[in-house]
């Protein structure tokens, strides 16, 4: 077999173009990098509504009264347009909500897009949850790996602090991150990417994929017409309206008065994503935002009578922060285990019979919950 260099000279030059490469986000400065627009504009439908994303965080001006901000779960599981309309009513005025969403789940995506909308719009609530909900395995919860978008979402330059404090793994694996995203940050900065396309070229993709409507056409929210078994080629779904259906008073926020409705199961956080999370309640409240921590229904929790979450967020956060949701054994009953199904897709995901069961039974404590003083 023939040497892989020709001599140590070549040897020698290659080491240096890969010690080269991999410093590059350690050395390129934020002179360096594009805007932080060009981010979202270059990623395809296909990876997610980052088309949306853009047009919300850097052209659209106007402050949002409420965002609900988070992966997958929380995207299908919000009827956007209807808590627009219903918080309209309320203030006498158009309200604007929006939900700003992406797939797979992580606090760290979150906080670096948070951290983008909070820079460049007013928030008045952000609605968030528990990126890791319903998976409750010692395997995912052992798990503390980046968001398969953060060699897009962090820089170096940018966000080089939030590496204090972790782990050396995790300091590593988001360093290495960045050395995958420096070539095509180098590349914006010699053409600027095109405009996000929001029109209704990327429909088939919805159609195809969720059996639903383009979300940049919803406010952001995406629901699915898919059934709990639903595979790409047969949705299996079939429209339901829960019959004992459950009320709004069935919501409920933590208090003193409401605590038995509550339990902590006390499985840690992975410890970078704790780490960014509480630095999103920290962004939140530098920016004058109040954050609420919302319980999504689960269908494993089908019967329980208490709101399950991993840890007690405030201590866990440092953070003075609002956590509402609505007692699973409320939220499911009358139902069998086969009509509860009716509500699901994907594991935990709501359809769209579950979207529009749940929004308007959390949606009165969420408007209360706007209302709240906020506690800087």
């Amino acid at each position: 077999m023939s040497p892989a260099f020709s001599s140590p000279k070549q040897a020698g030059e290659f080491a240096l173009l890969l010690l080269a490469i991999l410093l590059l986000p350690a050395l390129a400065s934020t002179a360096w990098l594009p805007p932080r627009e060009q981010i979202y504009s270059s990623v395809p439908w296909m990876r997610g509504p980052y088309p949306y994303l853009h047009q919300q965080i850097f052209e659209e001006k106007a402050d949002i009264d409420i965002a609900f901000a988070g992966s997958s779960f929380i995207w299908f599981g919000i009827d956007t347009p209807y808590v627009q309309q219903e918080l309209s009513v309320k203030l006498g005025r158009q309200a604007v909500v929006r939900s700003i969403n992406w797939p797979f789940p992580g606090f760290d995506a979150l906080y670096f897009i948070a951290q983008d909308l909070l820079q460049n719009r007013k928030v008045r609530m952000l609605v968030i949850y528990d990126d890791y909900l319903g998976r409750d395995t010692p395997e995912y919860r052992e798990q503390d790996a980046p968001h398969s978008m953060s060699p897009r979402l962090f820089r170096f330059a940018d966000n080089s602090e939030v590496l204090a404090g972790m782990p050396i793994q995790s300091k590593a694996a988001y360093y290495f991150g960045a050395v995958l995203g420096m070539p095509r940050n180098l590349l914006s900065l010699c053409r600027t990417n095109l405009e996000a396309d929001l029109s209704s070229a990327n429909r088939a993709y919805w159609e195809n994929t969720y059996n639903a409507s383009d979300p940049a056409k919803r406010l952001g929210s995406m629901y699915a017409r898919l059934g709990f078994d639903a595979d790409r080629y047969n949705p299996k779904f079939t429209e339901y309206t829960p019959h004992a259906a459950a009320q709004s008073s069935d919501a409920c926020v933590f208090s003193p008065a409401t605590k038995a409705l509550f339990r902590f199961q006390g499985h840690p956080t992975p410890v970078s994503q704790l780490q960014f999370a509480r630095k999103i309640t920290k962004l939140a409240k530098k920016h004058g935002t109040k954050v609420v921590w919302l319980h999504l229904p689960v269908i494993g929790e089908m019967g329980s009578s208490v709101i399950e979450e991993r840890e007690f967020w405030p201590d866990a956060l440092h953070a003075d922060l609002m956590m509402a949701g609505i007692p699973p054994a409320r939220f499911f009953q009358g139902m069998t285990a086969e009509d509860a199904r009716k509500l699901f897709f994907i594991s935990n995901h709501l359809n769209q019979n579950g979207q529009k069961y749940f929004t308007p039974l959390i949606t009165p404590t969420l408007l209360e919950l706007y209302d709240a003083p906020f506690k800087p």
